[in-house]
């Protein structure tokens, strides 16, 4: 079904859309920092890498209400986010010639991702009443996130090292062909 949609024109839209997206998630937070006075952004569980239910909701409480509120706007952009990222790895492999199995990875990242979200959505709702298990599963889809993110990212880039390495070495097959003339 991606195939028709593999070419130039709509994967670097997808990228161009996944850059500004990302910028997009990020926008409420930098603008809660500087409104708050912080040097950094604040600690979110989109930028923990693992974290038990005690130390999620410590986080959510270092962030007051005004970072929760700056969090759930950052958390609306970051629902379309999974989808693009999707289209950004897949497509690219798909207009290489690679195979359906190289979506695998990207469509684990999505589902992922948005099991991710939508758990967050719900812990950040309900707050400062808690839902551990809903917080274990945030942290763990968001562990298989970033492994299926980093996994889909190495294939794209090893595809993409590949192409060019066999575009080099068709060009000197050709330009030796044309010296034997």
């Amino acid at each position: 079904m991606l195939k028709p949609l593999a070419n130039i024109y709509i994967i670097f839209s997808s990228w161009v859309l996944a850059t500004l997206c990302l910028c997009l998630c990020f926008k409420p937070l930098i603008e809660y920092s500087r409104s708050a006075g912080l040097n950094t952004i604040p600690v979110v569980l989109d930028a923990m890498n693992y974290y038990t239910p005690d130390e999620g909701y410590q986080a959510l409480s270092a962030l007051g209400e005004n970072g929760r509120n700056a969090y759930r706007l950052a958390n609306y952009a970051d629902f379309v986010l999974p989808l693009l990222f999707f289209l950004s790895f897949s497509l690219p492999n798909l207009a290489l010639g690679k195979g359906c199995q190289y979506i695998i990875g990207p469509l684990i990242y999505m589902i992922s991702e948005y099991i991710e979200n939508i758990a967050e959505k719900y812990v950040l709702e309900i707050y400062p009443k808690r839902n551990d298990f809903v917080m274990t599963l945030a942290c763990y889809s968001g562990l298989a996130k970033i492994i299926f993110f980093g996994i889909s990212f190495l294939i794209l880039i090893i595809n993409g090292l590949q192409w060019i390495l066999k575009l080099n070495n068709q060009s000197k097959s050709m330009n030796q062909k044309q010296k034997v003339k």
